[in-house]
């Protein structure tokens, strides 16, 4: 808890809306060791989940734990952090920052790092403590969220959030089994569009449902790494098209997953490019056929995997083995995939998309036709003779384009 014989009381306020009401708070100076971060800081979870996918658990001795964190706001956003400390050097700290009684920050994160580092620099008395409105333990969990929120999703803060912390954030406040809000309440909180927060929310589902399918569930630092925010939302476009048969979703889930997680080069264009193949029942049972056995063979690497990082067993890969494998798509998930799976897959999904667009390219001349006799209905002779009858310029500008249009004519007369 903060020792309230260590703070002191300014003369400065701030206005926060909590229980849906505008209130005046004192803000107080508060030293830096007083304070800790807040793990749940949505920025930094994907950060956390890669810690504690290889360390177990943070520590629970504060400047232990302190230090840690501020290593991830650190590589969270570096640029927005030394903007933040060359600010407060210059100015002093002018936007009061947020904490609960036991010290733990709401908001002011950032401003926090900045202030520890300006303090171990010697830089002054000045950065040795906080400004900070001190929340009484009056308030709930939701309602502290709620503020949290708030403040977060301020306009000018929307920019500082990783697209996937951001849908970590939505899956922890809106999807997991102690989420506490609902669509319609986060919407009004974070000011957004309903509609829009239900989307974000079938693509924080996606990402939960791809790490539970290359067996690395709740890993988001994964989903960090391999820059899945585009992809995902390609994918979530993809199966929530009108021409996908219900029967057909699982299949077509399995394929942009399975395609997703061995991709070469640009993923959100791959799986972009996938669309017309997936929402084609007949070619999507193709390439379900073509891709079954390998489809397969894919899943059951991912639950060997898994097993051995159960197990704890981090053998080296021999010469041998190295020269039969190949990385995914991302530059830091380590999970190396066999070559012959991952040629495979992106072999057949290739021949597809190029089968795609060669039946796309053969059948334009088709429909810019159509499109043509179209438009060319919807000229009424009657019309063109009052046209004609004013301006003998647009008569002969209409004389011109027909001369054109007979010429197109024959030129394609001549090629069939």
């Amino acid at each position: 808890m903060i020792d309230k014989n260590d703070i002191e009381i300014t003369e400065e306020t701030k206005n926060l809306t909590i229980k849906g009401t505008l209130k005046l708070f004192p803000v107080a100076k508060i030293p830096l060791e007083e304070l800790k971060y807040n793990r749940r800081n949505g920025r930094i979870a994907t950060w956390i989940s890669e810690y504690e996918s290889e360390n177990e658990v943070l520590p629970t001795e504060t400047e232990n734990f302190n230090s840690i964190i501020e290593s991830f706001i650190e590589k969270s956003n570096p640029d927005s952090l030394k903007k933040t400390k060359a600010n407060i050097e210059r100015f002093g700290q002018m936007e009061a920052a947020v904490v609960l009684t036991d010290g733990t920050l709401v908001d002011g994160n950032r401003r926090f790092t900045a202030l520890r580092e300006l303090k171990r620099e010697g830089k002054g008395a000045q950065f040795n403590y906080i400004k900070a409105v001190i929340l009484s333990e009056s308030y709930t969990d939701k309602e502290i969220k709620t503020l949290e929120l708030n403040l977060q999703h301020a306009k000018e803060e929307r920019v500082d959030y990783n697209p996937i912390d951001r849908l970590v954030d939505i899956y922890r406040d809106l999807l997991a089994p102690n989420a506490q809000f609902s669509s319609a309440e986060y919407a009004r909180e974070v000011d957004e569009k309903e509609v829009k927060v239900k989307d974000n929310m079938a693509v924080a589902q996606l990402m939960i449902d791809y790490l539970k399918y290359i067996k690395h569930p709740n890993m988001f630092y994964i989903a960090r790494q391999q820059k899945l925010d585009g992809p995902l939302r390609e994918i979530n476009k993809i199966l929530k098209s009108k021409k996908i048969d219900p029967s057909d979703y699982n299949d077509a889930k399995d394929i942009l997953f399975g395609s997703l997680a061995t991709v070469k080069g640009d993923a959100t264009r791959k799986i972009r490019d996938m669309r017309p193949i997936i929402e084609n029942p007949r070619r999507l049972r193709l390439l379900v056929n073509e891709l079954d056995d390998t489809l397969d063979d894919l899943e059951d690497y991912f639950e060997e995997g898994a097993k051995e990082k159960n197990n704890s067993t981090n053998e080296k890969v021999s010469e041998e083995n190295e020269t039969n494998e190949s990385k995914n798509v991302s530059d830091s998930f380590t999970v190396k995939l066999p070559k012959n799976i991952v040629d495979k897959v992106n072999e057949t999904v290739e021949t597809e998309i190029d089968n795609s667009k060669l039946k796309k390219a053969e059948k334009a001349p088709l429909k810019a036709l159509s499109r043509a006799v179209n438009y060319l209905q919807e000229s009424d002779p009657e019309a063109l003779y009052y046209i004609s009858e004013k301006s003998e310029k647009d008569k002969q500008d209409i004389l011109r384009l027909i001369a054109e249009l007979k010429s197109h004519v024959k030129e394609i007369e001549a090629e069939l």
